[in-house]
């Protein structure tokens, strides 16, 4: 029994040959293997997966797996080492026997297809979950000479990246996912990929995450995930709450059916049929009785059965005879035998000489996976000695341990090694006392940052872990904050509000630097996961810092302060905290705070509609960030000023700073600014009536966003479709990108944007003349603006409640929804919006027949027009429309003039449309165009 042989297992590789039959014919499949510890659920997947490919000569196979001793709090773990044998790196997987030599032919020769791919549809992966400069060396070991994607690789890890918050940058977790499985879908389109992952139980929720994801959008595509884990440890939970894993599960059983091959199952029924199999796999003359008593002491487990089988060899008790074959020894007693494989373990290391045992129980703490070179140290022994006793006795030998590869860093070589299985560096590491745990936690972690020296920031979650356990809290809180940073900068936002908590709670209350820095970093954290509670919570704590914080400090507090009552739609507070934010700034001459300041200053004055002011306050922005080269300041600003000028009704101007957007945005490789200032210059032809032209514009940021996989930017812009369709007449056109925009924002999990559509379906229900519709639209808008404490929203949701119910007859009702909106635009100081609003409850009081009452609300619009736009509002000449129905109504003499102005625009609007038959659309089908035309020409 020398050899490991795979044995039996028919009924449960028949049961993935179906779920791979199915992948390869374009029905991408999420399936798992699941079974307690030593059940042999990696060596089936991995026999599996041998004979995959030897049926299937174009099958690509990666291999990742989770850590019990980081995998929870290293985000993306298993999808980095997916991701990185699809580009190419494979000699680690190789050397742990992962993956078959063949396949790491295969890999290599992917990398011609992974890099293209991984360029074009996941360049923001490149960094955060492949290292660039490990990608561009291997794609150079065999592109003598550059192709084209090559030159695309070197710019992407060229350019530059701003140390902003994440939500300066545009980039998010919900982009990481989508791009991830844009690369695997255009990779799968040229050979099929089958992605193992091991240890579920272990992954973080950043990785559990991008596997919900993965599987919920790999249907078409020739992908086949195969997961294992251990179900006892999914069921007892993570942190008291219930583990991620299960409702991921829960969901992909109810959107594929049964998806589990339950290795428990097998080993109640197959359990003697595998000892039977295993003992038959060499040559044996061992008969029934003694197959019947292996079984009754392993259970059939697996991992049992072959470690009672290989302490009985050491012991004696099986010998092989004369013709090689295995036989009951002289001294064969089953009574000595231990019963459960604990037992084993413990026999098995108690063999062990002493000086091999120390230093097995070392490498027990470092974790399954471990460095000789950090056992050596630790103990004072010599490494080369070690590496030469691991890798013989230990690895030969007694079969606890294997080697994984080498691993050099600037001035050091790390031989790599793991343990046979996990349950042996679990024995050896439970069986260390509270003290001895601590002192080895210390030395560990010392070793590694001396090993590691500048690189310790690569095994920051490692380092917290052991200093953590060792007791060293200052130690513990500056490695969990960098463990912390760097899975924010990889959008593992779970992950780091953990890693950031528990280093808060080693900080000393009096620490107030350190406290400052980690509030800070986890606020941010959380305003990226729209957890408005705790952030304001962490804001509160921060400002109650500021006695103890300078000026730059207490200018980035304040400029956070400012972002939340930005998020929430509290503009007034948004512009008192960035004034006091800037005061602060300029005191601590950090001009990039105040550039920050003034541009969102700008921007809070924009949605309030108080548009030349946000022009000052913008320009001073885009001065100051164009001095210190913050470009995406710079961008954004840039932006502001178009949606400034187009409310303005500068069309040429707006399509100026937009166009300036898009090239500053394209010289710092920001695809998403790139997408979004497309979207803009479409909104300006939309806004002149050249609807063809805004749909060119529009299709070009959906081909931007799709590509880089941000889906919120690419529903976005399908309500701008929508949007666009709705004001020309086509109402159908309209409904379709709503819908597609609203699918969006529901899987992506983006609220806001789902009130938004549900607000627009409702206005378009309402335009249709279904307006029981267009109420359960306004309905379920409001109440997600409500959950959200989104008062802008709010608005919008109110006024679409407000038309619904008064084209239904509720008049009063109507009123009531009309007010509280009107209360909203007025508090956010946002009169344009606000005419809407009147004019509703114009027509409201016209139909109740009280004309005073409309006639006062006509004039509080006729007033804003005397010195503004109806810029923003969703249908201005329907505004027009109402004014002049009450002034007629009210034998006004004005009412002419308001008519002949709406006509006028009218007719001007539609001069701008090239296309006769959406000129036509736009003029008959739009409603409240049809009557302004209708009564002008009764006036002829």
């Amino acid at each position: 029994m020398e050899r490991q042989a795979f044995v039996a297992r028919r009924r449960e590789l028949e049961q993935l040959d179906g779920f791979l039959s199915r992948s390869l014919a374009g029905q991408g499949q999420v399936c798992f293997v699941t079974g307690e510890a030593g059940s042999g659920k990696t060596a089936l997947v991995t026999e599996f997966a041998r004979r995959a490919q030897e049926e299937h000569e174009d099958l690509v196979v990666a291999v990742g797996q989770s850590d019990a001793q980081t995998g929870v709090g290293d985000p993306y773990l298993p999808f980095r080492e997916v991701l990185s044998q699809l580009t190419g790196d494979v000699d680690a997987k190789l050397a742990q026997g992962a993956i078959t030599e063949e396949n790491a032919g295969r890999l290599r020769r992917f990398l011609r297809l992974s890099g293209q791919a991984l360029v074009e549809a996941g360049p923001d992966l490149i960094g955060i979950l492949v290292p660039a400069a490990g990608l561009v060396a291997r794609v150079g070991t065999f592109a003598a000479k550059k192709i084209g994607w090559l030159e695309n690789l070197e710019q992407v890890t060229r350019r530059p990246r701003e140390s902003l918050a994440p939500e300066i940058a545009g980039i998010e977790q919900g982009h990481i996912f989508e791009q991830y499985t844009n690369v695997l879908r255009a990779l799968a389109a040229r050979q099929p990929l089958m992605l193992v992952l091991d240890d579920l139980q272990w992954a973080d929720a950043a990785s559990i995450g991008l596997l919900f994801r993965l599987g919920r959008r790999i249907e078409g595509s020739r992908i086949l995930i195969v997961g294992t884990y251990r179900p006892d440890e999914v069921a007892i939970g993570r942190a008291g709450e219930r583990h991620p894993l299960e409702k991921v599960l829960a969901e992909f059983k109810r959107y594929f059916g049964e998806v589990c091959v339950d290795l428990a199952q097998a080993e109640e029924a197959e359990g003697q049929r595998f000892v039977d199999a295993f003992l038959d796999s060499e040559p044996t003359r061992l008969g029934k009785g003694f197959r019947r008593a292996l079984y009754l002491h392993s259970g059939g487990h697996p991992l049992f059965t072959i470690e009672l089988l290989r302490d009985m060899q050491e012991r004696g008790d099986i010998v092989r005879d004369e013709q090689g074959r295995w036989v009951e020894g002289p001294s064969l007693n089953w009574e000595v035998l231990p019963a459960r494989v604990e037992g084993v373990i413990q026999e098995r290391i108690g063999r062990l000489e002493q000086e091999l045992r120390e230093a097995l129980t070392v490498a027990s703490v470092e974790g399954e996976d471990f460095t000789a070179e950090i056992v050596a140290r630790v103990q004072a022994t010599d490494a080369r000695r070690l590496v030469q006793r691991l890798s013989g006795e230990l690895a030969k030998q007694h079969r606890l341990v294997r080697a994984r590869g080498v691993r050099r860093l600037e001035t050091q070589r790390l031989s790599l090694y793991r343990f046979w299985h996990n349950l042996f560096q679990k024995y050896l590491y439970d069986e260390l006392d509270e003290v001895e745990r601590a002192v080895l936690h210390e030395d560990v972690g010392s070793t590694l940052e001396e090993l590691y020296g500048d690189q310790v920031d690569e095994i920051a979650v490692q380092l917290a872990r052991h200093f953590a356990e060792a007791g060293i809290t200052e130690k513990a809180a500056y490695y969990l904050l960098l463990a912390g940073e760097q899975a924010a900068a990889k959008f593992a936002n779970a992950e780091a509000v953990a890693y950031f908590s528990r280093a808060l709670d080693l900080t000393s209350q009096t620490d107030t630097a350190g406290r400052y820095v980690l509030l800070l970093a986890r606020e941010r954290v959380y305003s990226l996961r729209g957890e408005r509670d705790s952030q304001k919570q962490d804001l509160a704590v921060l400002k109650g810092l500021a006695g103890s914080l300078d000026d730059q400090q207490r200018a980035e507090v304040a400029l956070r302060e400012a972002h939340y009552s930005e998020v929430i739609a509290d503009y007034p507070a948004t512009i008192t905290a960035t004034q006091a934010a800037i005061r602060l700034a300029q005191a601590a001459q950090d001009v990039s705070s105040e550039a920050v300041g003034y541009r969102q200053w700008g921007r809070a004055l924009l949605r309030q509609g108080n548009y030349a002011a946000a022009r000052v306050q913008l320009e001073q922005a885009l001065a100051l960030a164009s001095c210190v080269g913050l470009r995406q300041v710079e961008a954004g600003s840039l932006t502001n000023l178009g949606s400034v000028s187009l409310y303005q009704g500068d069309h040429a101007g707006a399509k100026g700073y937009y166009e300036q957007t898009l090239r500053v945005s394209r010289e710092i490789g920001d695809r998403r600014g790139e997408g979004r200032a497309f979207a803009d210059l479409g909104n300006v032809s939309s806004d002149q009536g050249d609807y063809t032209e805004a749909r060119v514009y529009y299709e070009q940021a959906l081909l931007v966003f799709r590509g880089v996989g941000d889906r919120q930017g690419e529903a976005m812009v399908l309500v701008n479709l929508g949007f666009n369709s709705d004001r020309h007449g086509d109402y159908a056109g309209a409904r379709a990108y709503l819908e597609q925009a609203l699918r969006i924002f529901r899987e992506i999990g983006d609220r806001r944007g789902e009130g938004w559509v549900l607000s627009n379906l409702g206005l378009l229900s309402h335009h249709l003349g279904d307006d029981k519709a267009a109420r359960g639209y306004g309905e379920q808008a409001l109440l997600i603006a409500q959950d959200l404490g989104h008062r802008h929203l709010h608005g919008y949701a109110s006024t679409t409640m407000g038309h619904a119910l008064a084209a239904q007859g509720h008049l009063a009702e109507a009123a009531d929804a009309y007010q509280q909106a009107l209360i909203l635009r007025r508090e956010l100081r946002q009169p344009s919006l606000a005419t809407e609003i009147l004019a509703g409850l114009a027509r409201v009081s016209l139909a109740e027949g009280d004309l005073t009452q409309a006639q006062a609300q006509v004039a509080e619009i006729l007033s804003h027009l005397d010195s503004d736009t109806l810029a923003g509002t969703d249908e201005p000449f329907r505004v027009y429309l109402t004014c002049y129905r009450v002034l007629q109504a009210g034998r006004d003499s004005r009412s002419q003039d308001v008519l002949n102005t709406a006509h006028s625009l009218l007719q001007e609007q539609a001069g701008k449309i090239n296309d006769e038959e959406v000129r036509r659309s736009f003029l008959e089908k739009v409603a409240s165009h049809r009557e302004i035309l209708s009564e002008h020409a009764k006036g002829e």
